[in-house]
């Protein structure tokens, strides 16, 4: 979809080029970072979309960049990915302010709609 600046923020290469190729090819502006500091470091100082971001990372993993874009007050709308699950982690995650939260392996094509959604829905 055009238009959607869209921050892809994981530490696993293969999958953030391979899901940053499908978004690129569909029109997408794709940023991607593998870490949560930097992924910080870019979405304050750039505009993006959305950020799909991964839960377990090392250093800053993605609950506190999501405290953190919520914190700074931004626009972005935030996807969290994660390969752990729990009801109070998702549920948690959504009180602040997620806008989803999805389980790995998330099926690329109903990930690319979510990014959309979330991209369509941002003012």
């Amino acid at each position: 979809m055009k238009g959607i600046k869209v921050l892809l923020v994981d530490d696993e290469v293969d999958f953030t080029a391979g899901l940053c190729k499908v978004l690129s090819r569909r029109g997408f502006d794709v940023e991607v970072a593998s870490d949560g500091l930097s992924a910080l470091a870019r979405v304050v100082q750039g505009y993006f979309d959305v950020v799909v971001l991964d839960v377990k990372m090392p250093g800053m993993n993605g609950l506190h960049v999501l405290s953190e874009i919520k914190r700074l007050s931004l626009p972005t709308r935030v996807i969290l990915l994660t390969g752990h699950s729990s009801l109070t982690e998702e549920e948690n995650t959504l009180k602040s302010g997620a806008f989803a939260y999805l389980l790995k392996p998330y099926p690329i094509l109903k990930l690319v709609e979510m990014i959309e959604v979330a991209g369509a829905r941002n003012p």
